[in-house]
């Protein structure tokens, strides 16, 4: 019964010591598949918690322990004792790794991608030069970005004027002012 205890106290140690100072080395610490040379798709190739995740292991490792304690106060043995804490600890663990899901899918992003901005209008907030770049503002999804730009014909377009964007180069939008904008643009 010792055995066990053990294992559940550690485990609920590690859950306390990152609820307390997990933040201080970085928080919760996963490996993923592909650290573990496991790639068969466990992870999914879509982000979130992964089932190797500190807190999910240390989730199974205490309801191992609990599990095996709770067994063996009523004379199971050795090998029954440890299925019911294997019992336990996926159990426990599914458990957790179904809320971090959750918790997961609420999260969102203000990421703004690139391909998303073809077609969008905006204001030259740095006119563009001749030839050279300068930066357009637009809102996308309710917030302000500013975004390297160039000018679609090479001619400089002045600060304040509207522009849509026709197009990407590299790291920049290529723009048009409202009046002059081409479909399709350059891409």
């Amino acid at each position: 019964m010792i055995i066990y205890a053990g294992i559940a106290a550690f485990g609920f140690l590690f859950l306390l010591a990152m609820l307390f100072v997990g933040e201080l080395f970085g928080g919760d610490h996963e490996i993923t598949a592909h650290d573990a040379a496991l790639e068969h798709g466990l992870d999914g190739g879509v982000g979130g918690p992964s089932i190797f995740s500190a807190r999910i292991m240390a989730s199974f490792l205490t309801a191992f322990g609990v599990g095996g304690v709770v067994a063996r106060y009523y004379n199971l043995s050795h090998p029954a004792a440890s299925g019911v804490g294997v019992i336990a600890g996926a159990i426990m663990s599914s458990l957790v790794f179904q809320f971090a899901r959750i918790l997961y899918s609420q999260q969102a992003s203000s990421e703004v991608r690139m391909a998303g901005l073809v077609g969008r209008s905006g204001e030259v907030s740095i006119g563009i030069p001749q030839g050279g770049v300068g930066q357009v503002a637009l809102t996308v999804g309710g917030e302000r970005t500013e975004h390297i730009a160039r000018a679609e014909n090479g001619r400089p377009v002045a600060r304040g004027t509207e522009v849509l964007i026709t197009g990407l180069r590299g790291d920049s939008v290529v723009v048009a002012p409202v009046g002059q904008a081409a479909p399709g643009g350059v891409r």
